[in-house]
């Protein structure tokens, strides 16, 4: 052997298994990148995992926080108990809905940072639940009127107190339901006479019309409904008189209770997550977060389109060019990658398994200050956020350990293959 392949040697050794390390970790990066990070099914899968849906109903949605959130963008529709405001909005938003819009929406961030798409669109289609609320309501408020217990209905008899004093319960039921709120008693109308009944529906009616607490809304509207809501009355039906006045009275308040929802949504009735995210964090505009998405994915197509090329070339290059260094000397050609397919695949494993050991710590921390800024947050929602946050960086880092082993393992085969060869060398004719 020449001293200039001597000194080839000496000097390419080392610098070829620095590239084999380092072609190694950008494998590793580019491989976590493409498997998962840039893989729907890594998001969907775990969010399912983690019965994510079910728990923002079961759990989120009950605390008291929630409930005050939802309380407030239903407005003056006063008619939901708070205890009531879940089921409903379970109805209008089944968890099979939520899901179908979540994994959408992870479908398009996704085709935008894969350079399939090239804007970013995060949102939910919020359309047919709204297009719902007003029939859900309805049937809602029917069935609370079902259970309204009515008021001692007093003597059968046709007098002028009767007249006035029915007639007067009914036009502040009247007013209960145009402010969004259901009456906590009715006042009873079947032990009074028929003709009585006709009476004072047309005494007690046109009165309301006058009244400047009703909306101007609620008052054509109730003139128009004014024959359904008659019949009720003089066949003595009590709820069913609600029941009619209900929806031309509550129709009002609910349309701006929809309004207010809508203003908070774009065109067709999508909520803009990307909105959502820089108003809750506070530190971004929306077209600045745009701007940094955009940086973002564009550094993720250049690394995968060039750094995975260069990690490629410098592990099996170098690992290839190591061997071919070592020739014709084969137990060489396999022990010098070898050790270097071990040693670094071993500082990988070892690294691995530290971020694996201090992930959870780690990770915790960053949800714990993240959620400080926003302390609106109900603790429920903190506890999901932080499950499904552990468990995308757990398995991330598991991603690292797990293939810096086998790489480990290879390393570890290919020297002892080449102790076996240099033990066998000589009772092998021929063999270098």
């Amino acid at each position: 052997m020449g001293l200039p392949l001597m000194i080839l040697r000496f000097v390419a050794t080392p610098l070829l298994g620095i590239a084999i390390f380092f072609g190694l970790l950008l494998t590793l990066v580019e491989s976590n990148i493409s498997n998962k990070l840039l893989d729907a099914d890594f998001y969907t899968a775990t969010i399912s995992e983690y019965n994510t849906y079910a728990r923002i109903y079961d759990d989120v949605l009950l605390d008291q926080k929630a409930k005050d959130k939802m309380q407030e963008l239903l407005g003056d529709v006063k008619v939901v108990n708070p205890e009531d405001i879940v089921g409903l909005v379970r109805g209008l938003l089944p968890p099979e809905y939520l899901q179908t819009q979540v994994e959408a929406s992870i479908q398009r961030s996704l085709a935008y940072f894969n350079d399939d798409s090239d804007t970013l669109e995060l949102y939910l289609e919020l359309g047919p639940p709204l297009q719902q609320i007003k029939p859900t309501l309805f049937e809602y408020i029917d069935r609370r009127i079902d259970g309204i217990p009515e008021g001692d209905p007093g003597a059968p008899e046709c007098t002028p107190a009767t007249v006035k004093r029915v007639g007067d319960g009914y036009q502040e039921v009247f007013r209960s339901l145009g402010s969004g709120q259901v009456p906590a008693e009715l006042p009873s109308i079947k032990a009074i006479p028929e003709p009585c009944r006709t009476l004072i529906f047309d005494a007690a009616f046109p009165a309301l019309f006058a009244d400047d607490s009703l909306d101007e809304r609620s008052k054509l509207a109730m003139a128009k409904a004014s024959n359904d809501i008659r019949t009720p009355f003089i066949a003595g039906d009590t709820h069913g008189v609600l029941k009619a006045a209900a929806r031309p009275l509550a129709e009002p308040v609910l349309d701006d209770a929809i309004g207010k929802l809508r203003d908070r949504l774009d065109e067709g009735d999508r909520l803009n997550l990307i909105r959502v995210i820089a108003e809750t964090s506070g530190d971004y505009s929306e077209p600045e977060l745009r701007s940094e998405m955009a940086e973002a994915k564009e550094a993720v197509v250049q690394y995968r389109t060039l750094g995975g090329t260069i990690a490629f070339l410098m592990l099996y290059g170098g690992a290839i060019l190591l061997a071919v260094l070592h020739l014709p000397k084969l137990s060489a050609a396999m022990r010098w990658p070898g050790i270097f397919l071990f040693v670094s695949g071993g500082l990988i494993f070892i690294v691995g398994k530290i971020f694996e050991s201090k992930a959870v710590d780690f990770l915790g921390t960053a949800v714990d200050k993240i959620t400080a800024n926003a302390p609106g947050i109900p603790g429920p929602a903190i506890n999901l956020i932080s499950d499904l946050v552990l468990s995308f960086g757990q398995q991330l880092t598991t991603g690292f350990a797990g293939s810096a082993f086998t790489v480990l393992i290879i390393g570890a085969l290919l020297f002892a293959a080449s102790i076996v060869l240099s033990i066998v060398k000589p009772f092998i004719p021929g063999l270098s």
